[in-house]
């Protein structure tokens, strides 16, 4: 089951989508979904049905609401140097203070779904920005999510003050981050610091790892930049830890 439904954000009105493996009615194990940079086009829905389907409620805000209704990057914007730039700009203008604002209406409205679980703790995953999305979220709302996954992260490791990596230590639930060897845009290189503070989390609670052969994007099915092999070992991971929060 595949929907979209409208939420009031302290920013104005916000789309969210929605789904659900088709004919389950029981509550399921929720799964906050941080779209990537290209936003919530058809191969990041499609990989949203991928985490359904084993028996998850997964949603997606759309995270560059306050610009426009649901912005996709789009080949003939790739093509197109100043409507790249726009679009650019608009990502990166997106601040993590203000996806965290939108995540509130996504728990207030996960709250009072019937069809979401009202009990134990959430999951997220995040792809690109995302990513970055679902370590703030970890380490802001450690109270309300128990494990998150991080695939193709971006600026992860700054050199500023409020880079994600130096939030790992607030981090109390369990994660999973994966870089591709062929990412150049995000290299694992670059985010050593980020690599060693997942891997050094307490108990054994964080991974960090590096598939090889794989680019930035290798986990959104259908996208250009897929990656079967990375992408089968990360979802074997995100399921597991997802599946440990919803046996309790």
């Amino acid at each position: 089951m595949n929907e979209t439904v409208t939420l009031q954000t302290a920013d104005g009105p916000m789309g969210a989508h929605v789904v659900r493996p088709d004919g389950d009615t029981k509550p399921l194990p929720v799964v906050v979904f941080f779209h990537h940079g290209p936003g919530l086009e058809d191969a990041s829905k499609g990989t949203m049905q991928h985490i359904a389907d084993r028996g998850y409620y997964v949603i997606s805000h759309d995270r560059y609401h306050r610009e426009g209704e649901w912005l996709t990057m789009t080949p003939e914007m790739r093509r197109d140097q100043d409507a790249a730039q726009r679009f650019w700009a608009i990502l990166f203008g997106t601040t993590e203070q203000m996806v965290d604002r939108d995540l509130a209406a996504v728990l207030d409205h996960v709250d009072a779904d019937p069809a979401a679980a009202s009990d134990g703790a959430l999951g997220c995953i995040g792809y690109c920005i995302g990513a970055r999305s679902v370590v703030c979220t970890m380490a802001w709302h450690h109270d309300r999510f128990g494990a998150g996954v991080a695939l193709h992260p971006s600026a992860c490791t700054t050199d500023q003050p409020d880079s994600p990596h130096l939030l790992v230590p607030d981090i109390t639930g369990t994660m999973y981050v994966a870089f591709g060897s062929e990412d150049k845009m995000q290299s694992p290189a670059d985010n050593v610091p980020f690599i060693d503070a997942i891997n050094s989390m307490p108990d054994g609670r964080g991974e960090a790892v590096v598939h090889e052969g794989a680019n930035h994007g290798f986990g959104v099915l259908g996208s250009a930049a897929f990656h079967e092999g990375a992408a089968s070992k990360s979802y074997e991971r995100a399921f597991a830890l997802f599946g440990a929060l919803s046996r309790g």
